[in-house]
């Protein structure tokens, strides 16, 4: 099949489809005539490359997945997978904190609004003990 239609059934453009190729993401594509002809094991992965990418993993950490014979190095996949996850999980901690951090902040300059006086350093979370 033509790039047309990989793109057409996997959502990625014609342009980020070449560059799985050229990365060598994508084995070597025969070509008829002067066009690529894509295979179905072909579709599958630029679909693999597309979900990859839309959980954070790049296309460097991709490419380190394909074995020397072409295949995909599974047990590579699955260790990227947990690596991904955690790397998720920390996020996910460290925003929590941020979100903590900003709701201190925010009280403290409504606490602030509503009472204050004098002047207000947020770096130092001093809102809240402006004089009344």
């Amino acid at each position: 099949m033509r790039i047309s239609e990989v793109a057409q059934r996997t959502g990625a453009s014609a342009k980020a489809i070449r560059l799985y190729e050229a990365r060598g993401l994508l084995p070597p594509v025969a070509r008829h005539n002067r066009y690529r002809s894509y295979s179905e094991q072909d579709v599958a992965m630029v679909q693999l490359i597309r979900q990859a990418l839309a959980l954070g993993i790049g296309l460097a950490a991709v490419s380190r997945l394909r074995r020397a014979d072409g295949q995909l190095d599974w047990p590579g996949v699955a260790a990227l997978l947990e690596r991904q996850h955690a790397q998720v999980v920390a996020e996910r901690e460290r925003l929590r904190g941020v979100e903590r951090q900003l709701r201190q902040v925010q009280d403290g300059l409504r606490h602030w609004l509503q009472h204050g006086g004098g002047d207000c350093d947020l770096a130092r979370h001093d809102c809240a003990r402006a004089p009344a």
